[in-house]
């Protein structure tokens, strides 16, 4: 570094730690600091310098290295006064970026809530300092810092590589980022597009087949599509969807396979201990979901998963709830003595589970037989069983039609696993049945924190992996 770079750097270190930067000033600094270990270096040893001279009288009689290498005569104010908070911090800054200039860490896992890792090529414990590399998480809430201050919420299914201390890859899933303004600039890359950060709050979801979503919820980022396609500046509220939500909304099935996914049992099972199991795959069992915002059926029945929603007073029209029915026909003449409802868990991958804690599900039984006669291809928010399109508790089933038989919750972060309820409510509903239909309502009494929270998803008997809606009883 020539002897003009280090006069200057030590002009603007003291300047930054009296905070008589301009905003101009502090952008261009923080971009040499960033690019250049060399100038690092020197702008910490100088801010190291400064405090120590708060603590030692000493200086007066002992030359010191930042003054030696720029060989000035004159002392700067900041060697007469005692060091202040903003110096202090500025210390902290400046010695991060030293520190990893030598180890090579570039960020920390500072959280990680529920987690579960696949095949990540960096420590997965809460604390671990972090090299360039990948991480892969399967289950749970994952927060990683930057030393640069950028912080990501990674949220499962996720796979992340971790590039350098001001930029990252999102390989799939989804992310919130929070930028503050020493780290402007901060990059995620995707498949088919670069988000830039320009000091803000924005969610990101990506996919290995380069659909992805950006949504900004507090400042400014830039979109740059490597399509070659303009790049976009978005502000506060405002979002750029290149097929993701639409592929999460509308996902393949095999609608020419009218038998049961594999896995899926059209069978009475016998699972010992006087239990026997059916699925919504047997006799005339159905599952689906509906959504306020959908005026006609939209084939919501040929996915392999249902919708759960709560959402904000602000977007009503992104309530959703679950339909399942059994076909409880082989049971008919046979006391049902115990019942147990399993639901599987699947990843939504819509919205984020950020914006969502841990959530409290509830259960209906629809008590009017005459509204069993349901079809899946059919059902919309217009037309379901227990369903009133305008009452105000959008998310919730009509009251004076169903019978709360319990609730579970799932906790923030979580996107497998099953959930069962079992009890004398459940049991009651069943054996009070006439018509060997038992339809159930499933709802999310927990409603998001923010726009664009996570939607729920459980498994159907279209699905080729998971288990579909199963009911258990045991008779007598």
């Amino acid at each position: 570094m020539k002897p003009a770079d280090q006069f200057r750097l030590l002009e603007l270190s003291e300047r930054y730690a009296d905070e008589k930067l301009s905003a101009e000033e502090t952008a261009s600094l923080e971009a040499e600091l960033r690019a250049s270990p060399e100038a690092r270096a020197f702008f910490a040893k100088a801010l190291y310098q400064r405090a120590e001279l708060t603590f030692d009288d000493s200086w007066h009689s002992q030359p010191t290295a930042a003054t030696t290498e720029v060989k000035s005569t004159s002392r700067p104010s900041w060697w007469r006064h005692g060091i202040t908070a903003a110096a202090a911090a500025c210390v902290t800054f400046a010695f991060v970026w030293l520190q990893n200039s030598r180890d090579g860490t570039v960020a920390t896992l500072v959280r990680a809530q529920q987690c579960q890792w696949a095949a990540s090529s960096l420590p997965t414990v809460e604390g671990a300092r972090l090299k360039p590399g990948m991480l892969d998480l399967t289950e749970g809430l994952a927060v990683l810092r930057f030393d640069s201050g950028a912080e990501l919420v990674l949220e499962a299914p996720a796979t992340v590589e971790v590039l350098d201390g001001m930029n990252c890859k999102l390989r799939r899933g989804t992310l919130v980022a929070e930028v503050p303004p020493q780290a402007k600039g901060f990059s995620i890359d995707t498949k088919d597009a670069k988000v830039i950060d320009w000091g803000t709050k924005f969610g990101l979801s990506a996919g290995e087949d380069g659909k992805y979503l950006v949504q900004v919820l507090e400042g400014l980022v830039e979109v740059d599509d490597k399509s070659g396609a303009a790049t976009k500046k978005l502000e506060k509220g405002q979002r750029v969807d290149r097929g993701w939500s639409h592929s999460q909304m509308h996902p393949a099935t095999d609608l020419d396979d009218a038998e049961p996914s594999l896995g899926q049992t059209a069978v009475v099972m016998d699972t010992g201990d006087g239990w026997q199991a059916i699925t919504t795959a047997f006799g005339h069992g159905r599952d689906t979901y509906i959504q306020s915002s959908e005026k006609t059926p939209n084939g919501f029945g040929s996915h392999p998963f249902f919708r759960v929603k709560h959402s904000r007073d602000s977007k009503p029209d992104l309530n959703r709830k679950g339909y399942i029915a059994f076909d409880l026909s082989k049971f008919s003449g046979r006391q049902i003595e115990e019942a147990e409802l399993v639901l599987t868990i699947e990843p939504s991958e819509l919205g984020f589970a950020s914006f969502v804690p841990d959530s409290t599900f509830a259960v209906y039984g629809v008590t009017d037989e005459s509204e069993d006669a349901w079809e899946e291809a059919g059902l919309s928010w217009q037309h379901a069983p227990a369903h009133d399109p305008a009452q105000p508790e959008r998310h919730l089933p009509a009251a004076a039609k169903v019978k709360l038989l319990g609730r579970f919750e799932i906790a923030q972060g979580i996107n497998r696993g099953t959930r069962k309820l079992r009890g004398k409510d459940l049991a009651d509903f069943l054996k009070s049945d006439t018509n060997q239909i038992a339809t159930l309502i499933i709802c999310r009494e927990t409603a998001e924190t923010q726009d664009s929270g996570l939607v729920h998803a459980f498994a159907t008997k279209e699905n080729s992996t998971r288990s579909a809606p199963m009911l258990r009883v045991k008779l007598r």
